[in-house]
């Protein structure tokens, strides 16, 4: 009497799927095959090659075209073929190696639905998200999936929720894992049916987050970095916001006139702030506001094109900070207060300009939001860090000759970042670079203390406001509140700067100046930021910008921005000509030069710094800004350039700078910003802050000038007695019109243009009237 001996395991659960399931059984014989092919088992490449000659050429002897379609192999065939796999695998592993895969490839197959539901274009929020905590509940989840299976669906999760740029994805891919997904769609609202993604700023605070967390293990100056706690609202938000408001007609205003988008964007912001949010986005805010407790936060934009390579969008839209104080209800409503004043930011008259110079105005620009916690602490009514900034790993502006290029810089505050990103007209924040801290721009006492932040922006915990208090009254206040008080301010007295001894120290004896002396050279925080900025830009592949801030605790720094570094030209040698006649020569210039050169001016616009000071309202103040908006659309695109006192585009004491915004000044080749002493006070220069973004963006080239410096040339005649043509392009400015001067210099010498020529290395720079070549433009 014969025995057999009784099937294998793993041949059970073929015989199984053959009858019961044939679609799972070719899935697991192909798994099978790859497998084969990979412990490079040559029988299965043999046979692989044979069901190769048999699709192309099923009938003996028959020659095909690569040109024809090749035909269909029968079912029977095919299921032959997966046969012969495990024929092939059969004689080549052992029984238990084979039950093995077949058992592990079988619970592989309790996670295909959520490779399923990635990959399923546009799948709604609440799907994938579902899907998500689904596959997170499951045991071993991760060991469940193949390798290919884990890059698969964190490639469609980036593309979903970030970004299709493939540049972004590969990069991202690398660093992230899906539960990083699972935390980041735990904390996510928006409309449940809905596919929008998280926004830009999120994603470039996403991809720096996983590639910073993936190099701490290997650098111990980045073992304390953390990421806020941070909430988002989907982009297609504003999407459900316009239509449950019956605002379907607003993203066509793009099109219009920017003077008329201009003048009718304070209106459209209040209609916005008098408008209701749809109760799906209501009630996701209600569990973000039980998340956050009565912490503070600041709500931020992240629009889809936002913090992008080439079009940054830096400050074009808002962060507004909140105290998060009150009734459940009353935070509640200055939350949605807020969300819908960045939603109107869409439409404003800057982004709008922005978006039509880069190509973008065709776009359907979503907005994300993205809700943080604010880092820092409470120190008597008020909240704030004990300093915040942003962080270049490219250093366009070198004060030094031994700061090279890639030793980046910071611009920091004390207290909220605001005053470090915004032009302020009356105050300093303190820059430094990380690849040489040593080096300063302000030397002496009296340099370092006129040249310090005076002011501090915070949060008032008592009036629930965002508010600027001097840094004297703030110390006086709450300095005894403030354990790293000593790392960050020294004290002026009698000319000279001393260090203080812990927080023991008399300010009657001596004013406090922000200097961050001690936490440069006695904490981490130095290594800490040059760090971040070398492994980012390596990581990828070109110069970052970074935002950041410290809660107090100098060990650990969070991070809250990231994104791709604007840049100036590529222009990196300039020769400055000798043999300019005296009389064609403007003016000359020696501090903070960037390499560059403009040529073909044909028209100077001229703000007499000496006019704009001796104007008494803050309306003709204002008109001014107005004048250089109606010039800037006049003027033919970069054939002029802009000279004005003070900081232009900067917040703040109007007397002391400019007020203009970007779509008042895009169209220029250049700003001159003279830095005319006026009771002791001297311009700061625009480095770092989100105004200085938008010029080099834009191409537009920026020079400040010191007329009072003796060792510089400023031929002040030629701009105030020169032909104006202002009230020509400009009809009714009045009185302004000696105030704004518009030079054409066809009419002052003929066959001429203003060339302005900056040599960086050397810090000098030219400016001389210079015969044109080519075709001019016309002001009309």
């Amino acid at each position: 009497m014969s025995t057999t001996s009784p099937k294998p395991e793993w041949q059970v659960f073929i015989d199984l799927l053959r009858t019961s399931n044939p679609t799972l059984l070719e899935r697991i014989g192909r798994r099978m095959m790859n497998y084969l092919f990979k412990c490079n088992i040559l029988e299965i490449k043999d046979l692989m090659q044979q069901l190769s000659l048999t699709s192309s050429r099923p009938e003996k002897d028959l020659v095909r075209s690569e040109n024809e379609p090749l035909p269909r192999l029968s079912p029977e065939l095919l299921e032959k073929f997966i046969d012969e796999v495990f024929k092939v695998a059969a004689e080549r592993l052992p029984p238990e190696t084979i039950t093995k895969l077949v058992e592990r490839w079988l619970k592989n197959e309790q996670t295909r639905f959520l490779t399923m539901a990635a990959e399923k274009r546009d799948i709604p929020l609440e799907e994938i998200k579902n899907a998500l905590i689904r596959f997170s509940r499951m045991p071993d989840a991760m060991n469940s999936l193949t390798p290919e299976e884990n890059v698969g669906i964190k490639v469609a999760l980036i593309r979903r929720f970030f970004s299709e740029d493939l540049d972004y994805i590969n990069v991202t891919k690398k660093y992230c894992s899906i539960p990083d997904f699972y935390e980041i769609l735990t904390h996510t609202i928006g409309p449940g049916k809905g596919n929008g993604k998280l926004g830009g700023k999120a994603a470039g605070l996403f991809r720096a987050q996983q590639i910073l967390m993936a190099a701490k293990k290997d650098n111990i100056a980045l073992r304390n970095l953390s990421v806020p706690k941070t909430w988002f609202l989907t982009s297609d938000g504003i999407i459900d916001f316009l239509h449950f408001n019956a605002l379907e007609e607003l993203p066509t205003i793009k099109y219009r006139n920017p003077m008329e988008i201009r003048q009718e964007y304070p209106y459209l912001e209040q209609i916005f702030k008098n408008s209701a949010m749809p109760p799906e986005i209501v009630a996701g805010l209600n569990l973000v506001l039980e998340d956050f407790g009565d912490r503070p936060i600041v709500v931020r934009s992240s629009s889809l094109l936002e913090d992008t390579l080439g079009s940054a969008f830096a400050g074009k839209y808002k962060s507004l900070f909140l105290a998060n104080k009150g009734t459940k209800q009353e935070r509640l409503e200055a939350l949605v207060d807020a969300i819908e004043e960045i939603y109107a930011s869409v439409f404003g008259p800057d982004p709008i300009e922005y978006r039509r110079e880069r190509g973008l105005l065709d776009f359907n620009e979503e907005m994300g939001i993205l809700i943080q916690e604010v880092v820092g602490r409470r120190a008597g009514k008020y909240f704030f860090p004990a300093f915040a900034g942003v962080a270049f790993s490219h250093n366009e502006f070198r004060w030094s000759p031994r700061i090279k290029r890639e030793d980046g810089v910071v611009r920091m505050v004390m207290g909220l970042g605001t005053r470090a990103v915004d032009r302020m007209t009356n105050d300093y924040p303190f820059m430094f670079s990380p690849g040489q801290p040593s080096l300063r721009i302000n030397v002496s006492p009296d340099e370092v203390y006129w040249y310090s932040q005076k002011n501090v922006d915070l949060i008032n915990l008592e009036t629930r406001r965002f508010e600027t208090v001097p840094v004297e009254r703030l110390i006086q206040e709450v300095g005894e509140e403030l354990p790293y008080l000593s790392y960050i301010i020294s004290i002026y007295q009698d000319d000279q700067l001393f260090q203080p001894v812990g927080n023991f120290f008399q300010l009657k004896e001596g004013r406090p100046v922000i200097t961050f002396s001690r936490l440069i050279s006695q904490s981490p925080f130095v290594p800490q930021i040059r760090s971040i900025l070398t492994i980012l830009q390596e990581a990828l592949g070109w110069p970052v910008d970074v935002e950041f801030a410290c809660d107090g605790d100098l060990h650990r720094i969070y991070l809250l921005q990231c994104r791709p570094q604007s840049l100036s030209g590529s222009i990196t040698h300039v020769v400055i000509p000798e043999n300019v006649p005296p009389e064609n020569r403007l003016f000359t210039a020696n501090k903070f030069i960037t390499t560059g050169a403009v040529k073909g001016i044909e028209f100077v616009v001229y703000v007499d710094p000496d006019e704009y000071y001796a104007l008494s309202s803050f309306e003709e103040l204002l008109e001014v800004g107005r004048i250089i908006g109606a010039l800037n659309s006049k003027l033919p695109r970069k054939k002029f350039i802009l000279m004005g006192p003070g900081r232009w585009g900067s917040r703040g004491d109007i007397k002391l700078g400019v007020r203009v915004g970007y779509s008042q000044i895009n169209n220029t080749a250049m700003i001159i910003e003279i830095a005319k002493r006026k009771k002791d006070y001297l311009p700061e220069i625009s480095f770092g802050t989100h105004f200085f973004q938008d010029l080099v963006e834009a191409e537009i080239h920026y020079l400040p000038l010191y007329p009072d410096d003796p060792q510089v040339f400023f031929n002040e005649d030629f701009f105030k007695n020169s032909p104006n043509i202002v009230r020509r392009l400009v009809p009714g400015v009045g009185s302004l019109g000696k105030v704004v001067r518009v030079i054409p210099l066809e009419k002052v010498k003929e066959g001429h243009t203003v060339t302005v020529l900056m040599d960086g290395e050397r810090e000098r720079a030219l400016a001389f009237l210079d015969r044109h070549s080519g075709e001019s433009g016309s002001a009309g």
